[in-house]
């Protein structure tokens, strides 16, 4: 089954998250690849926990976050190198057959932003073991790519904290 958590709201990661956690309990081989997530300045707090339960994880990305504290929209030539680096270990983490479900955090997203076209994503999971749940994360309103998941589910902001003046705090959003 494919698994699509999408939407604006918080918490499309976390539920992702914690499906893998939920499915590691039950003794199901579980694995995750983090995509655009590889800034020395984020904090790794989920792939801390994944690396203590001894669950295989990837980063990928570039560094977001500017000199001056802001965040980098943009995208550059590394952030498609590491976007493509990212889809590879997904391909070899689906294609090994070591696993019963593996999370693609923020992968709708770099398909959101062009990182990786729609059809590379396809390709990746119409190669995976038909009994391995893949679970994908981000950002899409790519109404034709989400049509291919088995179950989509989306989180939309009702109100959020941020917009307040909070800003993002670790354990609770990263």
């Amino acid at each position: 089954m494919i698994h699509a958590y999408t939407g604006d709201g918080k918490g499309k990661s976390t539920a992702a998250l914690g499906l893998l956690v939920r499915a590691w309990g039950a003794g199901l081989r579980v694995g995750a690849v983090l995509f655009d997530k590889g800034s020395k300045t984020y904090k790794h707090n989920e792939a801390r926990a994944m690396q203590k339960l001894g669950i295989p994880y990837h980063i990928t990305g570039e560094e977001r976050m500017n000199i001056d504290g802001t965040f980098r929209f943009g995208i550059t030539n590394a952030d498609y190198v590491e976007a493509e680096r990212g889809v590879k270990v997904a391909a070899t983490m689906l294609q090994s057959g070591d696993f019963d479900l593996i999370v693609l955090d923020e992968l709708l997203t770099a398909v959101t932003f062009k990182l990786i076209k729609p059809e590379e994503l396809w390709e990746l999971l119409d190669e995976a073991p038909k009994n391995c749940e893949v679970v994908l994360t981000g950002r899409c309103e790519d109404e034709a790519l989400l049509a291919r998941a088995d179950l989509v589910s989306q989180v939309c902001k009702i109100r959020h904290y941020y917009d307040k003046g909070v800003q993002a705090r670790p354990g609770i959003e990263y």
